[in-house]
């Protein structure tokens, strides 16, 4: 890797951004913060690559498309699981953005690759400060010449001490103002506020690193030969024949086949919905989703293992492994079409509450369709390209999850049922969901309308006596507008502030 420049100029912009992380993350809930910061960062890289002449590589800048995007939903959405999901999307993200800024093309990282990426990029965030923080420490480190100049200084401030003693205590008695603020201080009043300073200057410190780090081995990387080496690419160290692989492709294929006769003959057909009793149908579909869904992934685990570790000797093996293969991934898509039956007609079942992890199994079932498609399409034509796909199909399940609103759509989805069910779970909506909530208001009645007002009436009272969410840095759209909401129907009367107490 090539050195830089101007570390220190990269030192000072990173202590820069960890005092912008106190400023705008201390004590505060995430809100325009995060994009805010992403875009300071941002700025800085590519500021700091222009001064550098480290020009950014275009192949890789379809990063930043994804970048803001999830950084603009942790501003967006408020539900916990989609934050904590954003965030690790986002930080994955910028990992990846940093290695291959300068350096090495994205479209051709293997499976491997991402985690070995994500893993050298978090060991060069750790280490690559250190040598720029010692070479700064040295040249601002004092020689003796100037300790022999502080020396006079030094008497000076001691023979100070008594003239200051007695000029001090007189102008203590002429102002009141004056002696409270000596006082304050010749008690160490201000030793209280010590801990968290301390914590405070350790966190904008610990930042700071991190961002030194990734700028540092952003810009010291350089473009890598496109036949290169890749990270995470190794062969195994066995291999499995031909011959067992195939049998292993074709007897799984057998069991498929037998498993999806009795879904086309049995669920598809209408039969089992049928010949079985209520009961029994309940649990016969409700039981079987989530083991399709995992046999399914386990499935593409097989078919992407066997490829990298069978041994092919002939274009005609590789066929051959091929088209079991292919005749697996018709299969595993019966699957996931099964266990995505089985949970609609879960849905029309009498006492079904709709939750955000239904969401997600329902839109992973989707997409994961959507790669068993792609592993398709590359099996035949350039395998190595499914990584990249997969990454997309990943990036393309999160996006969808964030579009759809979970919160919101559990909200309308259980408040339509007007039963003792609607309001079960309403305290573990978000924000996301009160403007969902507010409109039950006029289509549900007695008592799950009462239950709802009252909820409503609870989050209006909590954010009222919260004031962390209300300071500029943690302005979030989703808290913004479900306070906005809520303060409107408390004006048009439609809740009970009492009830906020409960």
């Amino acid at each position: 890797m090539a050195p830089v420049q101007a570390p220190a100029r990269i030192l000072w912009i990173a202590l820069a951004l960890g005092w912008a992380t106190d400023i705008l993350f201390y004590g505060k809930p995430a809100g325009i913060s995060v994009p805010l910061f992403v875009l300071l960062g941002l700025a800085a890289l590519f500021g700091l690559g222009r001064r550098e002449g480290v020009a950014a590589r275009r192949a890789n800048l379809w990063l930043l498309a994804p970048i803001a995007f999830f950084a603009a939903m942790i501003f967006v959405r408020a539900n916990t699981t989609l934050t904590v999901l954003n965030s690790l999307a986002l930080l994955g993200l910028l990992g990846l953005l940093v290695y291959f800024y300068a350096g090495g093309r994205l479209g051709r990282l293997g499976l491997l690759g991402y985690p070995t990426v994500l893993g050298l990029v978090g060991k060069h965030v750790v280490i690559d400060p250190v040598a720029p923080v010692a070479g700064v420490r040295e040249a601002v480190r004092p020689n003796p010449r100037t300790w022999r100049r502080a020396a006079p200084v030094l008497r000076g401030v001691a023979l100070a001490g008594p003239v200051l003693f007695v000029f001090a205590a007189l102008l203590a008695s002429a102002d009141s103002v004056f002696a409270g603020l000596l006082g304050d201080v010749l008690q160490l009043n201000f030793l209280t506020s010590l801990p968290e300073l301390l914590w405070r200057l350790a966190l904008i410190g610990g930042a700071a690193w991190i961002v030194a780090g990734g700028l540092l081995y952003a810009l010291r990387r350089r473009r890598a030969p496109e036949d290169g080496p890749q990270p995470g690419a190794f062969r195994p160290a066995f291999s499995l024949g031909f011959i067992e692989g195939a049998t292993v492709l074709a007897l799984v294929n057998a069991l498929f086949l037998v498993f999806n006769w009795i879904q086309v003959t049995y669920l598809f057909s209408g039969e089992a919905a049928r010949t079985l009793d209520y009961e029994a149908y309940r649990e016969y579909v409700r039981r079987g989703f989530g083991e399709l869904l995992v046999v399914a992934v386990l499935t593409m685990i097989l078919i992407l293992g066997l490829r990298w570790a069978a041994w092919k000797e002939t274009s005609r093996e590789g066929r051959i492994l091929n088209g079991l293969s292919t005749l697996m991934i018709g299969l595993a898509l019966l699957l996931l079409g099964s266990a995505f039956m089985r949970m609609v007609v879960w849905e029309d079942i009498t006492y079904y509450i709709n939750t955000e992890l239904r969401i997600y199994v329902r839109w992973f079932i989707i997409w994961l369709g959507v790669a068993f498609l792609w592993l398709l399409g590359t099996l035949w034509t350039r395998p190595e390209r499914f990584a990249i796909g997969g990454f997309v199909v990943a990036l393309g399940f999160l996006v969808t999850i964030n579009l759809i609103n979970p919160d919101a759509e559990v909200a309308a989805y259980n408040l339509a049922r007007n039963d003792e069910l609607s309001t079960r779970y309403l305290y573990l909506l978000s924000a996301d969901a009160v403007p969902a909530l507010a409109a039950g208001l006029d289509s549900t009645t007695g008592l799950v309308q009462q239950h709802l007002r009252d909820d409503l009436a609870r989050r209006l009272w909590t954010m009222e006596h919260d004031p962390t969410w209300q300071a500029w840095p943690a302005f979030h759209l989703a808290r913004w507008d479900a306070y906005r909401t809520l303060t409107t129907l408390q004006a048009a009367g439609k809740l009970d502030t009492v009830s906020a107490t409960r």
